[in-house]
């Protein structure tokens, strides 16, 4: 291991001004889910998204409360990627339903419209009628969405989109987590967007935001005295948390042409040295780029990764196929295995912090040459 500063994948990039509003928010004494800053980042998002908005203290918790609007219970059966993080199915379980895997097509690694539409199909000869799908953009990268969409309408399934990774990604020109029944954000550490932890959920209307801020916060009634009638979950963010948010929102549009660099400037160097594979958007979409993933030689995959690390570098591999972990192995999958253990077999995340200078890209690059 040499000295040099550590690279990592994807850190928080804190400046000045987010220190000024988080004290601003601490000098003001309002630490809690009130305060200005939670209308103001709120508003930030609702006016971009163009719906109602809620803070919550993390994606999953969003992600949750999706499904308790969608009316999810106990045997219910939830369609859900495959590939992506675990956070994305593991709220199906907190309600007790049932999980329904559906494996990815090859151009954006997102879910496939052609195996969701055989696993409603397939379902439907058993009795089954799932009554939802979360659908994960990984990595920033836009899916199907106008087949998935057009498929779960005609089956009478709710749309809930996981876009944690994917703020700022876009879909014929409409934000990405917008074009579900509902969507969800993470503002986690090493988001494009990051507030130490913290989501959002991105509702189609007042009443189903009302319902969401009160489960958010405990299901308290209203009343004088403290009155429960359902149960409820400690969910809401805080104002220093938004003060984060709010002042990280302006700079997204920078964040993300970075990344985007970021990506352009591996895939120019990657392609004409060997066969590498991407993700690839699709027409009329656009990728935040949140992650430059890239799928590397089998031969070569793990040397770059070992490479890397040895120079004080951080990579990843591509998510583990959620129907190949224990937690989730028992319940249904379809899709192309192969295709997926190929992704996590051979693929890589690199380095796509919106803080890397040209000479930290340089350094990754020189490590990788030297496995090629």
């Amino acid at each position: 291991m040499n000295n040099f500063p550590k690279i990592y994948l994807s850190p928080p990039h804190i400046d000045h001004l987010e220190i000024e509003n988080v004290v601003k928010a601490l000098k003001s004494g309002w630490i809690s889910p009130y305060g200005s800053y939670i209308q103001e980042f709120s508003s930030k998002l609702s006016q971009y998204f163009n719906k109602k908005v809620l803070l919550t203290n993390s994606g999953t918790s969003a992600l949750h409360l999706a499904l308790k609007l969608a009316e999810i219970a106990d045997g219910d059966y939830v369609l859900c990627s495959n590939f992506t993080f675990a956070a994305t199915a593991f709220p199906i379980l907190y309600e007790k339903a049932i999980p329904v895997f559906i494996g990815s097509e090859k151009r954006t690694w997102n879910i496939s419209p052609e195996f969701l539409q055989y696993a409603i199909d397939d379902l439907r000869k058993k009795h089954i009628y799932p009554k939802a799908l979360i659908v994960a953009q990984i990595y920033g990268m836009p899916a199907e969405m106008d087949q998935i969409i057009n498929i779960c309408k005609n089956n009478n399934i709710i749309v809930i989109e996981d876009a944690a990774e994917a703020l700022g990604s876009s879909y014929h020109n409409i934000p990405v987590g917008a074009l579900g029944d509902y969507g969800i954000l993470s503002f986690n550490g090493n988001k494009i967007i990051t507030t130490s932890q913290g989501g959002t959920l991105i509702l189609p209307n007042e009443k189903k935001y009302k319902y969401a801020e009160k489960l958010a916060s405990q299901a308290k009634e209203k009343a004088d005295y403290y009155k429960h009638n359902e149960i409820g979950y400690n969910y809401a963010s805080s104002n220093i948390l938004a003060a984060l948010g709010s002042i990280q929102f302006d700079k997204l549009n920078k964040k993300i042409n970075k990344r985007r660099k970021i990506f352009n400037f591996y895939l120019t160097k990657f392609k004409d040295k060997f066969d590498v594979e991407y993700q690839m958007e699709i027409e009329n979409s656009i990728a935040n780029r949140w992650l430059s993933t890239f799928i590397f030689p089998a031969s070569l995959n793990k040397k770059i990764k070992s490479s890397l690390e040895k120079n004080n570098i951080e990579s990843r591999y591509l998510w583990n196929p959620l129907n190949k972990q224990k937690v989730f192995k028992d319940f249904p999958y379809f899709g192309n295995s192969l295709f997926e253990n190929k992704l996590f077999n051979n693929g890589l995340c690199l380095p796509s912090g919106d803080n890397l200078k040209e000479i930290d890209l340089d350094k990754i690059l020189a490590v990788i040459e030297k496995n090629i």
